[in-house]
This record gives structure tokens, C-alpha cells and sequence, in this order.
């Protein structure tokens, strides 16, 4: 049985193009070269069960990605995937660069202080192009972690912990 929960967002189905029932794809991936293997996509909306459906053609150029899939072959049946997020399982996800995580993978962890003091579990990403900004739920509170070394210590996903050095003023006080 599918179990959505074991299936990642990798693109999203966007405009059909054509009559033939061809379709864009709006890569939500740092590795969009992945759609040129694929020769079926799971597809979902909202987490729900993924289905599948096979690949008969696609281009991948500069600009943009189509697939045209072998049981779609209208522009009215290709209307109604547009939207439809077009997921892998965690298992085809690629090898990342030594310290680099998936997303998915850091919002299951727990961060710890210097002191392996719990601090909370992590809550969101804030991507910037100079460093990442990890978000952490501290007693209902956002605490904003700059993700470089002077701040992260340790990020250990097997075990879902990320260590962390905080300086003062980072917690909000507990007065």
C-alpha cells in the first residue's frame, strides 16, 4: 500500500501546452536533470495517496520541462493535473554534498543547546542566499538560528538532534 508520508515533493504539474495532452513541470527540486529519468510520476494533491501514471515523452530544455503522459491525450484531460504535485520516494532522493540536508529531514529534529539542554524542535527554514535562518519552536516562541558553524554544532539526522551554540539574548527571557 502507498503511504503518502513516504513520498517527497519534487515538481509541480503546471499549464497544459498543446492539444496532445503535454503538460509544463515546475521544478521544486535542486536536481531538476532528475525528470529526465523518470518514466512514471507519482502525482498528489494535498498529501493525499499519490498515483501513478507513465511517462511517454519529455523535454527538458533551458526554459522549461514538458512530459506528456501515455494514458493523457487531450489538452481537457491534461487541464485537470494541473496543480498536481509530482512526488519520489524518500528512497530516490539524491546523494546530497556532506553537509548538506534535505529540509524534510531537519524539520523532524530536536535542537539542543551547548549544554544538550533541549531547546525545542525545529519549526521552519528561512532561506537567504548568505546562510539559512533554522526556526525553533521554543515554548511557543520563534528562537532564529543562523545555520553556520559559529551557531551549529552538530546536525546528526539519523537521530533527529541538531546541536546548537546559543549567545545570550537569543532565548527570550523567562522572567
Amino acid at each position: 500500500m502507498i503511504n503518502p508520508d513516504d513520498y517527497i515533493f519534487v515538481g509541480k504539474i503546471g499549464k497544459s501546452i498543446g492539444r496532445d495532452g503535454s503538460l509544463t513541470i515546475v521544478p521544486l527540486t535542486s536536481f531538476p536533470e532528475r525528470f529526465a529519468y523518470m518514466k512514471s510520476f507519482f502525482l498528489t494533491k494535498e498529501k493525499k495517496t499519490p498515483f501513478e501514471l507513465s511517462v511517454e515523452k519529455i523535454d527538458i530544455n533551458d526554459s522549461r520541462i514538458t512530459v506528456k503522459f501515455k494514458d493523457i491525450s487531450t489538452e481537457e484531460k491534461a487541464k485537470e493535473l494541473t496543480g498536481y504535485r509530482v512526488t519520489v520516494h524518500k528512497k530516490e532522493r539524491f546523494k546530497l554534498p556532506e553537509d548538506n540536508y534535505y529540509i524534510e529531514d531537519l524539520l523532524q529534529c530536536e535542537v539542543f543547546d551547548q549544554n544538550d539542554v533541549l531547546v525545542g524542535k525545529m519549526k521552519d527554514i528561512i532561506e537567504q542566499s548568505s546562510n539559512d535562518i533554522y526556526v525553533v519552536d521554543y515554548k511557543g516562541n520563534d528562537v532564529l538560528i543562523p545555520a553556520i558553524s559559529q551557531f551549529i554544532k552538530e546536525i546528526d539526522i539519523e537521530n533527529k538532534r541538531i546541536k546548537a551554540s546559543l549567545i545570550d539574548g537569543m532565548l527570550p527571557d523567562e522572567d
